[in-house]
């Protein structure tokens, strides 16, 4: 039994993604309105200034990589396996990958384990990140910020959207700013929320909504494997 039959369920992410393949695998209908879109700040880097890169996307990893090649000499880290992976397609083995991929876990991971010790760190993220890593991360190492990319909100309403909204669809949201997007054009109430992490629910409740779920792993498998368990339970809850 496919356990998301003809359920409606809309990404919003930047890029169509296959990992949310296991939902159309699980029967539900699958839509693409990216609410955001990114560009790189062109931002040039002089890498012998610094023993050491921090990546937190795969955006970062691509944009850097768009103005900049990397000493081969330079340690580089990395949120997650994602982000990892990305950085393998320009050649370059990510020294250390941070096994969570929440901010404030990566900056207790990498204190823990002196990843950081005697090192000249760039941080480099999108413009829109808060400082909350910069400042974790400058209590134990010397760092910098770079911001190496720009989000920017789309402001088209998509009319096929809108009718998606009639039937109470389920919505994914991979960031904040997805949401905030979405909730600039659309009525937020007429749908059902889904989050790919604690930092994305909080911001969608600072708001006044409710999510129906939030991923454990932040990972579009992750969200993807979220959506299937919690309808699994509901099932179960149904049957019992």
């Amino acid at each position: 039994m496919k356990i998301l039959k003809n359920l409606s369920i809309i990404t919003t992410n930047e890029f169509n993604s296959k990992g949310f393949s296991k939902l159309s695998e699980n029967g539900a209908k699958v839509y693409h309105f990216p609410m955001i879109k990114t560009e790189s700040l062109e931002k040039k880097v002089n890498t012998k200034d610094y023993s050491c890169l921090i990546f937190t996307s795969k955006n970062g990893v691509r944009y850097f990589f768009q103005n900049n090649n990397i000493d081969s000499n330079i340690k580089a880290i990395t949120i997650g396996y994602k982000t990892a992976e990305e950085l393998k397609k320009y050649g370059i083995k990510a020294d250390y990958i941070c096994s969570r991929n929440y901010s404030n876990e990566m900056a207790i991971e990498l204190k823990k384990n002196n990843v950081l010790k005697n090192e000249k760190s760039l941080l480099l993220q999108g413009e829109l990140a808060n400082n909350k890593l910069l400042k974790s991360l400058s209590k134990f190492t010397h760092v910098e910020r770079l911001n190496i990319y720009k989000t920017i909100f789309i402001k088209k309403i998509e009319t096929k959207l809108k009718e998606l909204l009639e039937g109470n669809p389920f919505i994914i949201f991979t960031s904040a700013s997805c949401f905030e997007s979405f909730n600039n054009l659309y009525d937020s109430s007429k749908a059902k929320l889904i989050s790919i992490g604690k930092t994305t629910t909080l911001y969608i409740e600072s708001k006044g909504f409710k999510t129906t779920t939030t991923a454990k792993m932040q990972t579009y498998e992750g969200i993807s494997q979220s959506i299937i368990d919690f309808f699994k339970k509901e099932t179960y809850n149904e049957l019992s």
